[in-house]
């Protein structure tokens, strides 16, 4: 009997055992279901999440790099919704946006979110402000913020919301549905680079022309050596042989020694035509671009400040020959005119006459001088009868540098032209060189050795733009700066061994017959920055709504066979036109650092 009863007892007990391991495995499996099925949502989210965040990025890009075009170029882009920026809006109801577009392009079309559903949608905001960023000042420099003048809108936020159904979590949470969210913030700030010719005008068909045959040889400097702001698409079609937001007739682009490397570099345009024309020589590393606009590298840079009037306005000294280049540095054996820095209420005439220019400001202002020139065949048209200069190299005229030395000069090895007006109509003038100009005639006049034409301490013209070791004709050198005299403020050059602007017109000049007009006549040498650009009578460069409030300034350069025509430096101008049969070789300094417009993914 005990036996028995012993048996019994341990068949109950292993009955017993048996069911607690199901058991176990029961609530096991289901763990692990569970566990499964929140690994599935959790890998769905974060795909989704990755898949959001992309398009969030591609909208953002996509709309900042329309504020950098209005702000650059005064246009328009983007189909943002009136009021807006800065008034906030939903893909929903602005599918054309391209910031909408891009969402679009990456899987969100942004119907709305829609209750339990599968769904999306975008949001485009601009922000005031962006965590970490200040805005511009010399305690601040790039990359900052613009100043509101410059760029009104400069934030752009995009946030992108995924409602992505749920598998056995939302058995759990009872929710059939969960949104996952992504955000990018982008910014239009003030940054730093080497600077190419730039041409600004926005729309004009013509902005950049080769006329009469011209070659345009660039050496050396950044990678981009040529951009055309314009966005017009009906270039192409104004000529055979168009030539990037421009045309050409019959001229010649060599840019195979341009860049870095001097093995080639990139023309860019922002509209037509998308191929090069004839005549583009690109080197080994070099293209044919097209992408976004450049802005005014010289957007901040203020107005000089009136000087007191010059000695020498309207009564230049007579000096003599400066046998030893000690004394003036004036190179004409039967003498010349000395002019000193200031302000000039009458314009500087040099006609017959070897005329040297002591290093500073010279602020020229309301010129009445009347010359037969009449630049302006692009979107500027030429004027009919006489044009107007402040500064007129003419006939038989040679201009040279004057020692840093002489009394008056403010030390800077060079000289700034501001070409001014006093503001009413038809006062406002120009520089001319005339065919004739650089051409001594019967007078003797030593050559100008070139080495001279580099800032103490600064580099040599490189040695691929073959520039002579000594030329004859017109010289003007511009001040050698040190971080923003004429560069530009935030300028990460502090040397002194570059040379600023040169030439610098009023802003506020529209006249068809104030622009610029300069021939090699008989040889050519620029050291320095050139700028002509309209644009309000603020004294700022920013501020241009439309060609047709802006952009008319114009600058003409030829160079002719009897002289060579160099440029050390940039050229900024609303349109640019390269005549004549000759070439105008430009060397551009990659070292030289100006302030620029930049398109910035933000967070």
């Amino acid at each position: 009997m005990k036996s028995a009863n012993l048996i019994m007892g341990r068949r109950t007990g292993n009955r017993q055992s048996g069911q607690t391991t199901i058991l176990i495995a029961l609530v096991l499996c289901l763990f692990l279901l569970g566990l499964a099925g929140l690994s599935v949502d959790v890998s769905n989210w974060w795909f989704h999440r990755q898949m959001a965040q992309g398009a969030a990025d591609a909208a953002c890009t996509a709309g900042v790099m329309d504020l950098l075009s209005n702000a650059s170029a005064g246009s328009s882009l983007g189909n943002f919704p009136a009021g807006s920026p800065p008034g906030n809006f939903n893909c929903s109801a602005a599918p054309t946006a391209a910031a909408c577009q891009y969402a679009a392009l990456n899987g969100y079309n942004a119907p709305g979110l829609i209750a339990g559903q599968a769904s999306n949608d975008v949001v485009i905001s601009f922000p005031g402000s962006v965590p970490g960023l200040n805005a511009c000042s010399p305690t601040n420099p790039p990359p900052c913020i613009p100043p509101i003048s410059s760029v009104a809108n400069p934030f752009i936020l995009v946030n992108v919301t995924d409602r992505v159904p749920t598998s056995l979590t939302g058995l759990i949470s009872g929710q059939r549905t969960r949104d996952v969210a992504a955000g990018a913030v982008c910014g239009v700030l003030q940054s730093t680079a080497p600077v190419p010719i730039i041409v600004l005008n926005p729309s004009c068909p013509h902005a950049l022309q080769l006329s009469g045959g011209p070659t345009l040889a660039i050496v050396g400097g950044p990678t981009r050596s040529v951009e055309v702001n314009s966005s017009n698409a009906s270039c192409a079609a104004a000529t055979t042989n168009a030539a990037g937001g421009c045309n050409s007739n019959g001229g010649t682009i060599d840019l195979s020694k341009g860049g870095p490397s001097f093995s080639g570099s990139e023309f860019a345009v922002v509209g037509q035509p998308k191929t090069p024309p004839a005549g583009f020589s690109p080197g080994t590393s070099g293209d044919w671009a097209t992408g976004g606009p450049i802005s005014d590298p010289y957007s901040l840079v203020s107005a000089p400040t009136l000087p007191a009037a010059s000695v020498t306005d309207g009564a230049p000294i007579n000096v003599v020959y400066d046998a030893t280049n000690t004394v003036t540095g004036c190179p004409d054996h039967g003498g010349c005119k000395l002019y000193k820095p200031g302000l000039y209420t009458n314009p500087i005439i040099v006609k017959g006459v070897t005329a040297i220019f002591v290093p500073g400001i010279y602020y020229m202002k309301g010129t009445a001088n009347d010359n037969s020139g009449s630049p302006g065949t692009g979107c500027v048209a030429g004027p009919s009868g006489k044009s107007r200069y402040v500064l007129d190299v003419d006939s038989l005229g040679v201009v040279r540098p004057a020692l840093n030395t002489v009394s008056g000069s403010d030390g800077s090895n060079g000289v700034m032209f501001y070409m001014s007006g006093s503001g009413g109509a038809n006062t406002y003038g120009s520089v001319f060189f005339g065919s004739s100009a650089g051409k001594s005639g019967g007078r003797t006049v030593d050559v100008f050795t070139t080495s001279n034409a580099t800032c103490p301490g600064g580099t040599a013209p490189p040695t691929q733009l073959n520039l002579p070791a000594t030329v004859p004709g017109n010289v003007l050198l511009g001040q050698c700066t040190t971080k923003g005299s004429y560069i530009g403020a935030g300028s990460t050059d502090t040397s002194g061994a570059i040379r600023g602007l040169v030439f610098f017109q009023d802003r506020a000049n529209a006249d068809a017959k104030g622009q610029a007009s300069m021939q090699g006549g008989g040889g050519l040498i620029l050291s320095g920055n050139m700028y002509f650009h309209n644009c309000n009578s603020a004294g700022t460069g920013t501020g241009c709504s439309a060609p047709l409030t802006g952009y008319n300034a114009f600058f003409q350069l030829q160079g002719t066979p009897s002289g060579g025509t160099y440029v050390l430096g940039n050229i900024t101008s609303d349109e640019l036109v390269l005549a004549g049969n000759s070439t105008v070789a430009m060397a551009l300094n990659p070292n030289a650092i100006y302030n620029i417009l930049k398109a910035s993914l933000l967070q």
